[in-house]
């Protein structure tokens, strides 16, 4: 596979057409989730597991490498906030920016000088019924916090089945007030309850003290995001009924803060109904329940063609594709989609290399060292397979968790 390498080389020194592993340490994840290479970082024959992927020098500029990021454990790579300040680091992420090499020279503007196109280019990513996208835009300030006014209103409580993109669109404004210099902070109920039970609301109120008087100091509003935060949003009555009356107390500290401290905005998800939320919770002037409905026809459409393209799963489709992929399998959601299209390729390369190991058994082609490049994999990869590929999962999927998964489709 790489005959002039025995251990390790800088991936700067690969020759074109070379391919290897990278180490661990050669990726890193900035603030907004996107993957870096370091040039400086090491490359070898060794494969060590998911830890290191696979990269391929395409060409012999800077910017002329393929990586397999598609596969790699998050959890593991390393997070900075100066990436883009750091010579000799490749931006990988497709949806933001296409792959180069940043220099400190290169990046003295400051967050308020993007343009508008910048700011709001995370919500590009997401697709749902305009009418109720524009709402959400609306209750959060999205609006006001891109023209530097203050915030109009209070935020919202997202509600509907999982799957449906709530959490991501709360990502996605978050990146925005970020992007527009304001702050963005996401709380975790679970963290704020580990110390003993009945911490939750000293906690909350302590960290949203916190963020409010940073909003305050720098005459910048603070977005606040909570993920599935049924407990937060649910009425005294049915906290009784479920025997969490403790958790009463949190939802009376962010009642203190939400419509009184003008500068914090906050969005809560839940997969509750409207009918148990706490009415003066959701009051006029307070937080608007906006329900987030399964992706429709147009919405599943869109969503294979940026998930497809995305993870470069094949080429050549048109609209008569991505509309037949979008009536294929009505009831599912974007969770399924972006799933099957990220996990697609590398499925069918650890398929492959089980193959020519002669084996069912993916720790034997492991063990005999099988190997097919995602070039190749790719190449094979047609528009029918993976219509064949979503009727055979669709059959063995578990209709509750779109994300289960048996073999390697």
């Amino acid at each position: 596979m790489i005959e002039c390498m025995k251990l390790h080389k800088p991936i700067r020194q690969m020759e074109v057409g070379e391919e290897g592993y990278l180490q661990i340490g050669s990726l890193l994840n900035d603030e907004r989730g996107r993957v870096w290479l370091n040039l400086n970082g090491k490359v070898s024959e060794n494969y060590g597991g998911l830890l290191t992927p696979a990269v391929k020098r395409v060409d012999s500029t800077d910017k002329g490498f393929d990586v397999d990021t598609i596969t790699v454990v998050t959890p593991y790579m390393g997070i900075s906030h100066i990436l883009h300040k750091v010579p000799d680091m490749i931006c990988l992420d497709e949806e933001t920016e296409s792959a180069q090499v940043l220099s400190v020279s290169e990046d003295n503007h400051s967050k308020e000088a993007a343009g508008a196109s910048d700011v709001v280019s995370p919500l590009y990513n997401i697709f749902m019924n305009t009418s109720v996208f524009n709402e959400v835009l609306i209750r959060t300030s999205v609006p006001e916090v891109i023209r530097g006014e203050k915030p109009a209103f209070s935020g919202v409580i997202l509600y509907g089945k999982g799957g449906t993109g709530k959490t991501a669109l709360q990502k996605a404004i978050a990146q925005v007030y970020e992007r527009a210099g304001a702050h963005s902070v996401e709380l975790n109920v679970a963290s704020l309850s580990e110390k003993y039970v009945g911490s939750l609301a000293h906690n909350l109120d302590e960290k949203i003290a916190e963020i409010n008087n940073v909003s305050i100091k720098s005459g910048r509003p603070a977005y606040i995001f909570l993920d599935e935060a049924t407990s937060l949003v649910i009425s005294s009555e049915a906290h009784n009924s479920s025997g969490m009356d403790y958790y009463q107390e949190a939802v009376d500290v962010l009642k203190k803060y939400i419509s009184n401290y003008p500068n914090l905005v906050f969005s809560i998800t839940t997969n509750a109904k409207p009918d148990i939320f706490d009415d003066t919770l959701i009051r006029e002037g307070r937080l608007a329940p906006v329900h987030i409905p399964p992706p429709g026809e147009e919405e599943r459409k869109a969503m294979w063609k940026h998930f497809m393209e995305k993870h470069d799963v094949v080429k050549g489709l048109n609209e008569e594709h991505y509309t037949e992929l979008a009536t294929i399998i009505p009831g599912k959601t974007g969770a399924f989609i972006s799933e099957f299209c990220r996990s697609y390729v590398p499925r069918k390369k650890l398929a492959m290399e089980t193959a020519a190991a002669g084996s069912k058994n993916l720790l034997d082609a492991l063990a005999r060292g099988s190997y097919v490049s995602l070039e190749d994999v790719r190449r094979k990869v047609t528009f029918e397979g993976i219509k064949e590929d979503i009727n055979a999962l669709n059959g063995k999927s578990n209709e509750k968790n779109p994300k289960s998964r048996v073999g390697f489709i």
